[in-house]
């Protein structure tokens, strides 16, 4: 408890970046399925140990330019969330309780790319490497709750 008998939640989740697949974009060994690794890469290895190198190797082949390092974006999380609440006593059975919730206090960036959608893993793609869907930023909510 706080003084004046506020309560204080706080949740921090952290996490590191998802690994994720390069993936050439075409069907390589002609199985039907246009999952293939791009040459020179590992499963896995984006976010991890990815070779820039041989995904720039394998656009340039196709025609494609160079993608940046600074194009390759992180799914990390950094989430700190609180919570703050309040009962205030109106005779022996009544009460009121104030709520007040902060999420994503510090509005970080938390870009997601989770459960297999969200990143662009396609090598051939300009947009490879991004993620396209984020987490919301700041949010509060407000409530109040009457018990008798």
């Amino acid at each position: 408890l706080l003084p004046l008998d506020i309560s204080l939640g706080v949740v921090w989740t952290g996490r590191t970046p998802l690994p994720w697949n390069a993936t050439a974009g075409r069907d390589l060994n002609v199985d039907g399925f246009n999952t293939d690794l791009v040459p020179g890469t590992t499963r896995n290895a984006g976010s991890r140990s990815l070779d820039l190198g041989a995904v720039n190797a394998w656009r340039a082949l196709n025609g494609r330019a160079p993608i940046p390092e600074g194009q390759l974006e992180s799914s990390r999380i950094n989430l700190l969330d609180m919570r703050l609440s309040k009962a205030i006593r109106f005779g022996a059975n009544t009460k009121v309780d104030l709520v007040a919730q902060l999420f994503n206090v510090l509005n970080t960036r938390n870009l997601q790319a989770q459960y297999g959608g969200g990143r662009v893993t396609n090598a051939l793609s300009d947009a490879f490497g991004r993620i396209l869907t984020a987490r919301a930023g700041r949010q509060a909510e407000l409530a109040a709750r009457l018990s008798w």
